[in-house]
């Protein structure tokens, strides 16, 4: 009897090996599909009874996957990259003009600068030495006393003579355009004036003006030159 209970556990064990065999066997073709996870012969991964999926020898945490390890796997996503900073837009050009007066830069009647015009040309020019790609236009402007072409010559001359100063001071030449209209866009008209006070009222006519377009030099404080 003893014998016979012996052989009858001796084959129940046995059976439980082989079916655990079969099922480690079954599961080692779809462990290579599951990346370290057991699986039945369907390809299913098997689970224990809290619902965990059954890990292989081969397991590790790089093969975990989403199914089994939801928190492992979204630790494991890789953090978006940063998004690099935009860099700023330059600001468009600043179109800036300046009106010389004729009485300031230079003697009466006369295409040469004066001393005080100089200083106060450097000023003009250090703003588009600085500048990027900077457009310049030169103007010369007259009155209407005297002969209209004597006043178209000195205006040009005049305007010439701002545009030689400024190429002087290392502002390029290819960028400075010049012209002049003489006394065919005056400010004033000064109707009924006579004498001193004729020439005393189409001052604002006898004029240079300075039309520039140019991208500003930023400097590191912020400021702009």
């Amino acid at each position: 009897m003893n014998i016979q209970c012996r052989n009858v556990q001796a084959a129940a064990m046995f059976a439980a090996g082989f079916a655990m065999l079969l099922i480690l066997g079954l599961s080692a073709g779809g462990a290579r599909a599951a990346s370290g996870y057991l699986t039945d012969s369907a390809g299913t991964i098997v689970r224990n009874s809290s619902g965990e999926c059954w890990h292989t020898s081969q397991w590790s945490a790089a093969a975990a996957i989403q199914e089994c390890e939801p928190n492992l796997v979204s630790s494991k996503e890789p953090e978006a990259a940063p998004v690099a900073a935009m860099e700023p837009e330059p600001a468009p050009p600043t179109m800036r003009k300046i009106s010389l007066s004729a009485d300031a830069y230079f003697g009466f009647d006369k295409a040469e600068l004066t001393p005080e015009g100089k200083e106060k040309l450097d000023r003009i020019a250090q703003t588009l030495r600085n500048a990027h790609s900077p457009s310049i236009r030169i103007v010369g402007h007259a009155d209407r006393i005297g002969p209209a072409d004597y006043n178209q010559k000195l205006s040009m001359q005049r305007a010439q003579a701002v545009k030689d100063y400024f190429v002087q001071q290392g502002v390029s030449a290819d960028t400075i355009d010049v012209s002049a209209v003489g006394s065919s866009e005056p400010k004033v008209a000064c109707e009924g004036q006579r004498g001193q006070a004729l020439i005393q009222c189409l001052s604002p006519n006898r004029r240079t003006d300075v039309e520039f377009s140019a991208f500003e030099t930023v400097e590191p404080n912020g400021q702009t030159q």
